[in-house]
């Protein structure tokens, strides 16, 4: 994918550079209502005008009931709640653009994971064929060296001739030696018959 395309087909997370001045206000007022130090802060106000306007000796100017803390109460909450719903609301938003994001990237990596078993598979069937082939080549080879051994032995034994009766010589190199051999078999015995008999023959 190109990654111009990419890049604008994806939600970017907002970042501080682009939030306005309100979205800080907001952000910074809901950071401190909801801590320890507003909640302190505003126990010792409270604690302070009631001390006050009861202490005696000292001018009041909210007497009990203290209808002008209520009143002062009252428009702080009116303020307060919009402006941390504010913050509430625009947080929920980034939250949602990461989540798309993350949802994103997730499938992302998905299709790259499938892509990856595609090629794994594609390799491993190439592999098996290049084997498969080797072997092929092996077993061909082998059945090459079968006919060239048998061909080699049968001119070994074509090389090897009669000479004369009881006597085998072998013409090939590498047995150059001759093989006496004890008795001489009958068709010798019938070729020297055959030429005592022609050259009686021959001598008449």
């Amino acid at each position: 994918m190109n990654p111009v395309v990419r890049a604008k087909s994806e939600p970017q997370q907002m970042t501080p550079e682009e939030l306005t001045r309100g979205q800080h206000l907001a952000d910074k007022l809901a950071s401190q209502v909801g801590s320890w130090k507003f909640l302190i802060c505003q126990s010792t106000i409270l604690a302070g005008w009631v001390g006050m306007n009861l202490a005696p000796g000292v001018p009041h100017w909210d007497e009990s009931p203290f209808i002008m803390l209520n009143l002062v109460f009252s428009f702080a909450s009116a303020y307060t709640a919009p402006i941390v719903l504010m913050s509430q609301n625009r947080q929920s938003d980034t939250d949602r653009r990461n989540a798309e994001i993350d949802h994103q990237v997730n499938l992302r990596a998905g299709q790259n994971i499938e892509l990856l078993h595609e090629k794994l598979d594609t390799l491993h069937s190439q592999q098996i064929a290049e084997l498969t082939q080797i072997v092929k080549e092996q077993q061909q080879m082998l059945r090459e060296m079968k006919v060239n051994l048998a061909a080699t032995s049968k001119e070994i034994k074509d090389n090897r001739v009669a000479l004369a009766p009881g006597l085998i010589v072998q013409i090939n190199d590498k047995f150059p030696k001759a093989t006496p051999v004890k008795q001489a078999s009958k068709h010798d015995k019938s070729i020297v018959d055959n030429a005592k008999v022609i050259d009686q023959y021959i001598h008449r």
